[in-house]
């Protein structure tokens, strides 16, 4: 049950963030979401501007703020609120993907399902970096076994991403 509990935790948390991020998208002027979308990945604003190594930072950038908030601890309550932006970004990039006219299948190929399941690999990782009040069993030290794998997911995720961007966009 415990188990199960997390996992509906963490769909929430991706849903909640995905659907602020498209009302974000909403609400502020386009020239400001490029402006934010562009840091977050600039493939998305322009396919010309597709480089490799920007998205590659932003996602190093993305694990290295979360590892490095976990090991204080009065900051380790805000490793899920960092996962959670990542999700906003992701439904903000993806309302300006669709509002600019892109290709539904491209969307459906391409963008959607690897974001999807590069936020939720991350929120795992938050999760295990800082696990909520419901799945602390005890107050041992942080057993921190499955990040390197759960990061070397994350980075063949975004290279098949990477991979699909180059065959199906350029």
């Amino acid at each position: 049950m415990v188990r199960s509990l997390s996992f509906i935790h963490l769909f929430i948390v991706l849903a909640v963030g995905y659907i602020g991020g498209a009302l974000l998208f909403r609400e502020i002027p386009v020239v400001a979401s490029e402006k934010w979308i562009g840091f977050f990945d600039p493939r998305v604003i322009s396919s010309s501007e597709g480089t490799f190594f920007r998205p590659l930072l932003t996602l190093i950038i993305f694990f290295v703020v979360a590892f490095l908030t976990s090991m204080n601890s009065k900051t380790r309550h805000a490793i899920l609120f960092v996962g959670a932006i990542k999700c906003v970004l992701f439904g903000l990039s993806s309302s300006y993907l669709l509002s600019s006219g892109m290709k539904l299948w491209a969307y459906t190929i391409w963008w959607f399902p690897f974001q999807l399941l590069s936020c939720y690999l991350y929120l795992v990782y938050c999760n295990v970096l800082s696990p909520p009040f419901f799945n602390r069993i005890s107050r041992r030290g942080r057993n921190l076994q499955a990040v390197p794998y759960l990061a070397g997911l994350c980075l063949l995720i975004f290279l098949i991403e990477m991979t699909i961007f180059h065959f199906l966009i350029k």
